[in-house]
């Protein structure tokens, strides 16, 4: 810390040891500095404000029923178009700038100067500034009047004039579309007659192909059904004779004996019989139930053996005896039986013939399998075409409509209204430059320059201050030091140029106050 403070003296002692050059330098930089501001020439600033009004009455009872209009973003295009370079030009033939231009270049210059320095600031909402500054000040009121009048004759017909080209432009797209959407239909409907072979029924070929086998199945398993109840018919009717035994209890015998029907009916009643006795209390051991029971064992005897005997003849074939005899009739239970085989018969027949047809029909369709999809996805294709052009039709459709209720309601409503709230006038004053600013900054300028020209000759033509600073810049050995011996006239040598020196500091800041004196007489003068 000690050196470096040490180091921080020895630089201060050389820069005051070399004070006047640093002095003279800053005198020169002043000066110079001075006289340059002085030769800055004044700028006057003429600036307007303007209010855009963005509300109106009819605003919040036309809510969502028109096209709103960007007013912010038609405020920040004016923002950008304003300084344009047909804007500009116009400005200058207004401003009669161009009086002062001989060539094109210039022409440019001032279109480019103009660009630079006209500036258009929001202050606030719906407030707005309009400024410009220059050399003369009659130049910069009229340049800001030009832009003024600009701004609100560019807008007092440029939102219905935008509103009529975007009408017409909606028009054009609506017949355009039109155009298209008729097209479209024409092409949809071509192709459906060309493929109306492909497209019969509500779904798609797959659709049709899956219900096709659906049916196809169906149909299988309903026949597989009948033919089962079918084969069941066949085996009950094999099972039941087709004659049967009358129930007559008179007539002739059959072959010398009496018929099975009479023998039954015989049994029967024998039955019966018995069932009575044992219901009275009769026992196994008891004379009539012994004696009952032995003249039905006879009878079953003879019914089974007489049944075999007409059973026999049955097989054998002589129906006719029988028939003749009124021995037997046809069975109705197997009269029955053979009608329900008829109809199931006949209802398989049906069930085929059915299943034919839906085989037909899955047949053809799997082998229309390779043209389907194609026809499919082409008939997709115009359907997904003409949507999209059917919705962008009604799309500009309804914004035509939302047009023509905004440009009515733009002719009878001011949608923006453009009011100047402070016109421009003749500046009397400069706005810039900040002259006592910049005479400051000078003075800071020279002080600092002197300082480091000083500082600069030290480190140039370098001095040791100190034994120490000796010994680190030369190996040879130092033995010490000798203190000068100042006499009385070196004393007043020195206190003469300190005193010149001073006196001459001092005369800076003195002139720095002249020169702000200066600059504040002409101020109040303006």
């Amino acid at each position: 810390m000690n050196e470096i403070y040490q180091q921080v003296i020895s630089i201060l002692m050389a820069v005051w040891q070399r004070r006047t050059y640093g002095l003279v330098v800053s005198w020169l930089v002043c000066i110079a500095g001075w006289t340059f501001v002085a030769q800055i020439p004044n700028q006057y600033e003429a600036s307007a404000r303007i209010h855009v009004d963005t509300e109106s009455m009819l605003k919040p009872l036309m809510k969502g029923l028109a096209a709103e209009n960007n007013i912010y973003g038609q405020i920040r295009m004016m923002r950008e178009t304003l300084i344009s370079r047909p804007n500009m030009e116009k400005v200058i033939r207004m401003t009669d700038l161009d009086l002062t231009a001989e060539t094109d270049e210039d022409i440019e210059g001032l279109i480019n100067a103009l660009s630079r320095d006209i500036r258009i600031d929001m202050q606030a909402q719906n407030l707005f500034k309009v400024a410009y500054g220059n050399t003369d000040p009659q130049v910069a009121k009229k340049v800001v009047q030009s832009l003024l009048n600009l701004f609100v004759e560019s807008n007092l017909g440029a939102n219905r004039k935008d509103l009529a080209g975007a009408r017409r432009f909606i028009d054009e797209q609506v017949r355009e579309y039109e155009e298209q959407l008729e097209l479209a239909e024409r092409r949809l409907s071509t192709f459906k007659q060309k493929n109306m072979t492909f497209m019969s029924g509500t779904g798609g070929y797959f659709d049709r192909l899956q219900t096709a086998r659906r049916d196809k199945e169906a149909v299988e398993a309903t026949l597989g059904e009948r033919a089962l109840h079918r084969d069941e018919l066949k085996r009950q009717l094999n099972d039941l004779p087709p004659y049967i035994a009358t129930t007559s209890n008179s007539g002739p015998s059959i072959g010398g004996a009496s018929r099975p029907s009479e023998l039954a009916s015989r049994i029967s009643v024998m039955e019966r019989r018995l069932d009575e006795l044992y219901a009275a209390g009769y026992k196994e051991l008891h004379p009539d139930v012994k004696s009952l029971e032995a003249r039905l064992k006879s009878l079953r005897d003879r019914y089974n053996e007489e049944q075999s005997l007409f059973s026999q003849r049955l097989e054998d074939g002589d129906i006719e005896e029988l028939k003749g005899a009124g021995g037997v009739s046809p069975n109705p239970i197997y009269d029955q039986v053979k009608v329900r085989l008829i109809d199931a018969e006949a209802e398989i027949a049906s069930l085929k013939a059915r299943l034919a047809l839906k085989d037909n029909a899955v047949k053809e369709l799997e082998a229309l399998a390779k043209r389907i999809p194609e026809v499919e996805a082409e008939l997709a294709r115009l359907n997904r075409d003409y949507d999209v052009i059917k919705n962008n039709y009604n799309q500009f459709l309804q914004r035509r409509e939302s047009a023509r209720i905004a440009q009515d309601l733009e002719i009878k409503s001011d949608k923006v209204q453009f009011r100047i709230i402070d016109p421009p006038e003749t500046p009397s004053a400069p706005s810039s430059p900040n002259r006592l600013l910049f005479v400051t900054a000078v003075l800071f300028m020279g002080v600092g320059a002197g300082a480091a020209f000083a500082f600069l000759l030290s480190q140039l033509r370098s001095t040791y201050s100190t034994v120490k600073k000796l010994r680190d810049n030369f190996s040879l050995p130092v033995l010490g030091s000798i203190t000068a011996i100042v006499t009385e006239e070196e004393k007043k040598q020195y206190r003469r140029r300190l005193a010149v020196f001073s006196i001459f500091f001092a005369g800076l800041f003195i002139s720095y106050g002249g020169v702000i004196a200066i600059e504040m007489y002409h101020l109040a003068a303006s």
